[in-house]
């Protein structure tokens, strides 16, 4: 009878998510361009290296791997708790992999993605564990155990930088998530080394997952360190511009760039229309005059953003792999408008507040890489801001808050616009550059 109850609570257990996941089928080819063509041949090409490790660049041997230290390991859930540990952990089968996709991006946007897969992965050791079931049936038991993990593997990324005075790419902060479909775990001498043992090995992978995530946090940052010292490895020799040559990049000619940037415009003066910054909201805001003087500013409005336009000759220029883009663009009669609440003591006027400024220059340096022709900015400076004229209508008796009135809207104003040029401005011009195909 206790039995019978023992193997119900262990069937009914469920100290982890082992279940199916779907990740698709492996690309053919796996690569996305020249360069991730190097790397998935050259990791290829060191597989049979595994078993004897790399000494030179001090990777140690990886298949098998191990024997790893004790390694700890827990359960505490409503239904099991246990506590227990495994040593001299032997890990086979990481030489089997199959590179299933390689991602490489090079330029502004930099990115590592690999999907490796293996059809099987052997654990082989040391098992120590103490626990209870269900708070009162006792669990028990140490031995040898082995766990094989069925269809899983690794979905590694890792940041991706590029020098184009050398010409080499390297990666960095490579990480690794596993999965799995299974995991079919076996404990000698579980509640003993009787058929009892057998029958709960029948039953037990519900507790693979906990062994198994306190194993992989250990490999982990060994397999992390060896496929980010050999990837690099194989970047080292190889000179980026030499395989990557897009035909329509050889092609490119540097010089006059008015009238892609004219073209850019276009496109910024309808981004900025239709996400409503021509007429753009301006803030409320509290204005503090003096010592017994408050101004309240509300319904404000601006025009004039969509205005912009390039204001002088704009050049493209090439170094090594990077495009870069230099231009002059502004803005001009620039208008705001505001109510305002004027309270002097205990007493004052609404107000309405009109504001133009005459013009507004910028000037930017856009680069983008040949690659991918996505453009960030290295500069993009206010050169010029034209004079805030401010004027008040409604004050009557208190004409002479005047003064206060226009130095403080016109402060204000200059920031928010100076607010909007930085960000939702800068932010529209990059998309559009983005969007906008170089002119041949």
């Amino acid at each position: 009878m206790l039995c019978a109850l023992l193997i119900i609570f262990l069937s009914s257990s469920q100290v982890a998510d082992v279940v199916a996941r779907d990740h698709g089928s492996c690309i053919d080819p796996p690569w996305n361009n020249a360069v991730a063509q190097v790397i998935v041949n050259g990791l290829e090409s060191a597989r049979g290296l595994l078993v004897n490790g790399l000494p030179d660049l001090g990777i140690p041997p990886l298949d098998p791997l191990g024997p790893l230290p004790r390694i700890p390991f827990s359960i505490d859930t409503a239904l099991m708790w246990m506590e227990g540990d495994v040593n001299d952990t032997m890990l086979a089968g990481l030489a089997e992999f199959v590179v299933c996709s390689l991602n490489v991006s090079i330029g502004l946007t930099e990115k590592f993605d690999m999907d490796m897969r293996l059809a099987s992965m052997v654990l082989n050791g040391k098992y120590d564990l103490n626990g209870l079931m269900g708070q009162l049936f006792p669990l028990y038991g140490q031995g040898d155990y082995r766990m094989e993990v069925m269809d899983g593997g690794f979905i590694v990324g890792a940041g991706m930088s590029y020098n184009p005075i050398s010409d080499h790419a390297k990666i960095k902060d490579l990480h690794v998530d596993v999965w799995f479909d299974q995991l079919n775990l076996e404990l000698e001498c579980i509640l003993g080394c009787g058929d009892m043992a057998d029958i709960v090995n029948g039953i037990v992978s519900d507790m693979a997952a906990p062994i198994f995530n306190s194993v992989m946090s250990v490999v982990d940052p060994i397999l992390c360190d060896a496929l980010e010292t050999g990837i690099n490895a194989i970047l080292k020799n190889i000179s980026i511009s030499d395989i990557i040559k897009p035909p329509q990049l050889r092609a490119l000619e540097i010089g006059n760039a008015n009238s892609y940037l004219d073209l850019t415009m276009i496109t910024v003066r309808h981004l900025i229309k239709k996400n409503d910054m021509d007429p753009a909201t301006l803030p409320s805001l509290t204005l503090d005059l003096n010592n017994n003087a408050q101004l309240e500013v509300y319904n404000g409005e601006l025009t004039g953003l969509s205005s912009l336009h390039r204001t002088g000759t704009a050049t493209m220029d090439r170094v090594a792999d990077w495009a870069f883009l230099y231009a002059n663009i502004g803005v001009k009669e620039i208008k705001a408008h505001y109510t305002g609440s004027l309270e002097v003591g205990n007493t004052g006027p609404v107000v309405e507040i009109d504001a133009s400024i005459a013009e507004i220059a910028v000037y930017l340096v856009a680069r983008a890489d040949v690659y991918e022709w996505k453009f960030d900015f290295d500069q993009f400076e206010i050169t010029e801001f034209g004079h805030i004229d401010v004027t008040v209508d409604g004050l009557g008796l208190f004409d002479y808050m005047l003064g206060p009135i226009t130095e403080a809207v016109a402060n204000s104003l200059h920031d928010t616009i100076v607010n909007l040029l930085e960000t939702t401005v800068k932010e529209a011009i990059q998309q559009a550059l983005n969007e906008t195909p170089w002119t041949m």
